[in-house]
């Protein structure tokens, strides 16, 4: 046996033990996953084979059709708003100031408190009687006071608006981390040549700042599809159906209603949407870079 050969081979003896730690635990689950959306199971006892009935009902359940549509207006709100903010205060933060270190940290703190914590003490404040209520009678609003949390038409805006208290920050340093990589000797070069304002943003920053916007772009929209923790917590999807999301629906499905099967086949519908608009959103977004 040869020297590469035999490296070969005590190279695939290394990787076997991860291989089927990996294949134990991603593959044969991801696997019996698809099996059990084709059965009715409670999750104890023998599954029983229903075919395509679960995909059926999906699309008939208002929980789980309101918690998709949900999911589906917080991603566009996250590309509409959250991003555009994120990169003004990228491009803000990016400048000389006496203060700046200070503003950068306000802006990322949000991101490292727990957002169990986060989400009681705004529960708290959000309540009829809570603080933002206070503040707006005691400044003229009180004809605008609101359960924001108990109607059906304030909560779900209200928690979308809650995830811009972390997600701007979060994406804020993203985008100032790939501002800080763009060489300083691109824009004094379109300086001379008479550059200045928008035109330095639109054809120097936006363009060297491309896999900063693939990045976050893409953390937008899978986070946007994933997120349970606020709406769980603040409202557990109520009133009624108003803020729901797709995730908390397959919660509640396996472990209140105990269907494991119907909610397998949630899960399974959701992981489709996030791979399906990742590869468009990441094919979109990749094709600028290889254009810039």
């Amino acid at each position: 046996m040869n020297l590469n050969r035999k490296q070969f081979m005590v190279s695939i003896l290394f990787l076997i033990p991860a291989a089927a730690i990996f294949i134990l635990f991603f593959y044969v689950p991801f696997l019996q996953s698809i099996y059990y959306s084709f059965t009715d199971w409670n999750g104890v006892g023998k599954p029983k084979f229903i075919g395509w009935a679960n995909y059926a009902h999906i699309w008939k359940d208002p929980h789980m059709t309101d918690g998709l549509w949900n999911s589906l207006k917080m991603a566009a709100f996250g590309l509409v708003v959250q991003n555009p903010l994120a990169l003004l205060a990228a491009v803000l933060l990016n400048r000389q100031f006496r203060t700046r270190s200070f503003i950068r940290t306000a802006f990322y703190l949000p991101v490292i408190i727990s957002l169990v914590v986060a989400s009681v003490v705004w529960g708290q404040m959000l309540q009829y009687d809570g603080f933002i209520n206070e503040v707006m009678i005691r400044i003229g609003l009180e004809s605008i006071t609101e359960d924001w949390l108990g109607n059906v038409w304030t909560s779900f805006p209200a928690i979308i608006l809650l995830t811009q208290w972390q997600a701007i920050g979060y994406c804020a340093i993203i985008y100032l981390a790939g501002l800080q990589a763009i060489p300083q000797d691109m824009y004094e070069a379109a300086e001379i040549e008479g550059a200045r304002g928008w035109s330095l943003f639109r054809f120097i920053t936006l363009p060297m700042l491309m896999p900063a916007v693939t990045i976050v772009l893409f953390l937008t929209v899978v986070g946007s599809l994933k997120l349970f923790d606020l709406p769980y917590i603040l409202t557990n999807g109520g009133p009624g159906t108003s803020s729901y999301t797709l995730f908390l629906a397959v919660y509640n499905a396996a472990f209140k209603d105990n269907n494991y099967g119907y909610a397998t086949a949630g899960g399974i519908v959701l992981a489709i949407f996030i791979v399906i608009v990742s590869i468009v959103q990441l094919s979109a977004t990749r094709r600028k870079e290889v254009e810039l």
